[in-house]
């Protein structure tokens, strides 16, 4: 189980030294990236992150794939943590983790 350190959004604490997410007291594994997407769009909750500024905070600046990625791993985080209405699509832009996690 992880410590008690973390943040809290909705049902989902993160917990960042362990790397570990709990959603209604279950464990959920995220890969790193999938981590590491998440943490991002948590700092940065109710604020519009574009595909660019993703792709360069996650995968770095000389990541030369395709910006699809971001799709999916957003996708996958939705999935997995639930995050349907709370994880949006901002159009041509990129995403935004809602403000009030519901």
């Amino acid at each position: 189980s992880c410590p008690a350190h973390s943040l809290t959004y909705g049902e989902i604490q993160i917990h960042f030294k362990n790397h570990c997410i709990v959603r209604n007291g279950s464990e959920v594994f995220l890969t790193p990236k999938e981590f590491s997407l998440f943490a991002l769009l948590l700092h940065n909750k109710g604020s519009a992150l574009s595909r660019d500024r993703i792709l360069e905070a996650i995968w770095g600046y000389d990541y030369t794939g395709e910006t699809r990625t971001v799709d999916v791993h957003i996708q996958r985080l939705r999935r997995k943590l639930h995050l349907y209405g709370r994880l949006t699509t901002i159009p041509k832009l990129g995403y935004r983790l809602e403000d009030s996690a519901l």
